[in-house]
């Protein structure tokens, strides 16, 4: 009803309302930050008027299933984190923006996450995916070149990834936490991992390193306990931890 929602200048500011599947009115053109902040709600109607989400705005919210329509054009830090009961997300605008600041992600600690709906030409590999807990596997764009720092950062159930030729860089923490990752192929055209990239990786067993490789960062692939060791293609710059005392050549 029209009275559960605070609205001011078509910014939906607060949800007051009982009902647990809400249809935000149309006309609404922003979620403010924090508007169902620890929602007892269950799904979320949001109309086409809505070109904005923002920071937080369904955070710690009981949300199961969430569509944004094609009309939003961005979508904020946080904007549903700790959601613990989401379990299917799906996107209908693939040049959709968002904001990520390191952990603090769209999805960040959605432990359960595990059908997240992408179109067709949106990049999977620049932070969207992170603390996505359930997913199990993603395959890039042939179009990406850069897996961005905490792209997949605490993905626990990932458990395939398929990167393409073409991908130059493995951003820092790209992986970190991606505990039942147990192989990762690398294509020719990887030239550096950044710091951390692989951290508690601890179940990864098998590297493809590319030829290419000329830098892997500090820590890259700390606490990687079932990584065995081995010698690599020649490399311009291993730092020191990069491999956590493992002897590589």
């Amino acid at each position: 009803m029209p009275e559960d929602f605070e609205i001011k200048r078509k910014v939906l500011i607060k949800y007051n309302g009982k009902s647990k599947n809400p249809v935000i009115p149309e006309g609404v053109k922003k979620i403010a930050p924090d508007a169902f902040a620890n929602a007892d709600i269950e799904t979320v109607s949001i109309p086409e008027t809505v070109t904005e989400i923002c920071e937080n705005a369904f955070i710690g919210s009981y949300l199961r299933e969430v569509k944004v329509p094609k009309s939003v054009l961005h979508m904020g830090e946080g904007a549903f984190a700790l959601c613990e009961h989401l379990r299917s997300f799906t996107v209908l605008n693939g040049k959709m923006t968002f904001g990520t600041k390191g952990i603090n992600s769209v999805f960040c600690a959605n432990k359960r996450l595990s059908e997240v709906n992408l179109p067709e030409d949106m990049p999977r590999a620049t932070g969207f995916l992170s603390g996505a807990g359930k997913l199990k596997s993603v395959e890039l764009l042939p179009t990406e070149t850069e897996i961005k720092p905490m792209a997949f950062y605490a993905c626990a159930s990932l458990c395939e990834v398929i990167i393409p030729e073409g991908v130059t860089k493995i951003g820092a923490g790209a992986f970190m936490d991606c505990v039942s990752l147990r192989k990762i192929v690398l294509p020719e055209s990887v030239s550096e991992i950044e710091d951390r990239a692989f951290e508690n990786c601890f179940r990864l067993r098998t590297v493809v390193f590319s030829e290419n490789l000329k830098k892997i960062g500090s820590g890259a692939f700390n606490d990687c306990d079932s990584l065995g060791a081995r010698t690599i293609a020649k490399v311009e710059k291993i730092s020191d931890n990069a491999f956590c005392g493992k002897e590589w050549d």
